[in-house]
């Protein structure tokens, strides 16, 4: 098997490792100011180091995230189209580094603002909710195959971490004003992860003949016939 090189080392596995690495020391981060950070620092904090524990769930165990994600997207190339690892790892890598980015930028402030707060409750409901409606949509797909759950690679983490972090956001905002200030930024935040992270990656670098395709559908080879 010939040895993987430059872009396709990169996007294999090596991102992953990498962002791993990041996601330890921010977490590392937390633990060492937890006595001086806010709640919502800590969350927000939390948030960097989540994404690539998500990503390892999604790509790696039980991985196969693409499979169901270009499923839905009603692709005839469901290994690299629309999504392949490189736009994938794009979307992962800038969303990370955008909540480092927002984490230091709090640190610097002294505080959370009410935007970055309700922005990332908003990106945090979504995580529930597209992967509760991949997961329909895988169940109902593979049920006659065996698959007897909704549970599709990033369920866990969307649901346990995503979610869970979300509620206690909303929790700190509860009886706080929110002003139009707060929406323009929650807004940009979230255009900033849908097109910016997601959209513009993904059309860019979409092609069915795409040499960075996955070599497994993960957690769904199971239920394929």
């Amino acid at each position: 098997m010939n040895k993987r090189t430059g872009l396709d080392w990169w996007s294999h596995r090596a991102w992953i490792k990498f962002s791993c690495i990041i996601a330890a020391v921010v977490t590392i981060m937390i633990l060492i100011n937890w006595e001086n950070w806010s709640t919502e620092l800590k969350v927000v904090a939390s948030i960097a180091a989540l994404i690539p524990i998500h990503v390892v769930e999604e790509w790696v165990f039980p991985g196969g995230f693409h499979y169901q994600y270009n499923f839905v997207m009603k692709s005839d190339c469901l290994e690299c189209y629309p999504m392949n690892r490189v736009s994938d790892m794009l979307t992962n890598l800038m969303a990370t580094f955008l909540y480092i980015a927002l984490t230091i930028v709090c640190v610097i402030n002294g505080n959370v603002s009410n935007g970055i707060v309700l922005g990332t409750i908003v990106f945090c409901a979504l995580e529930f909710f597209m992967h509760t409606m991949f997961g329909s949509v895988m169940y109902a797909k593979f049920r006659g195959a065996g698959k007897t759950t909704i549970y599709g690679p990033g369920s866990i983490t969307a649901y346990f971490g995503f979610t869970v972090l979300g509620v206690i956001l909303l929790y700190c905002l509860d009886e706080k004003t929110i002003s139009s200030a707060d929406w323009m930024v929650a807004l940009g935040i979230l255009l900033f992860i849908g097109f910016g992270c997601i959209l513009i990656p993904e059309n860019l670098l979409k092609k069915k003949d795409s040499p960075y395709k996955y070599d497994n559908n993960g957690y769904f080879e199971r239920f394929i016939k």
